[in-house]
């Protein structure tokens, strides 16, 4: 199978989103990644400036413009969706019951 890394390579390179949100890929022991760094704050402690990369495997696929396109627009929801796992919290005691784990066998001393 051949892959289309040169269409995906163009399109990260022109990719914009959120401020502060910067696209690059990088190869990791011979796999692409995308990467979403994003520079913004501390989701536990807001007063604080934090930068966090978000890194994506990218499949290797003969996936045209389009397609690409839209795999990039899934791996920001993806992004969104822990970003905001982090931050979203009820009650006075701020329980969060949706923070995403950052690792294999990690658990999360936040959730409910």
């Amino acid at each position: 199978m051949t892959d289309t890394f040169d269409i995906l390579e163009r399109i990260v390179e022109e990719t914009k989103c959120k401020p502060g949100w910067y696209f690059h890929l990088k190869n990791e022991d011979g796999a692409k990644r995308l990467v979403i760094t994003i520079a913004g704050v501390n989701n536990y402690d807001h007063s604080q400036k934090f930068t966090v990369a978000h890194i994506h495997p990218v499949p290797i696929t003969t996936f045209n413009e389009k397609s690409w396109r839209r795999w990039i627009f899934e791996q920001c929801l993806r992004t969104m969706n822990h970003e905001i796992g982090e931050s979203l919290r009820f009650g006075p005691d701020e329980i969060r019951p949706f923070v995403p784990c950052h690792g294999p066998g990690e658990e999360s001393i936040y959730g409910a």
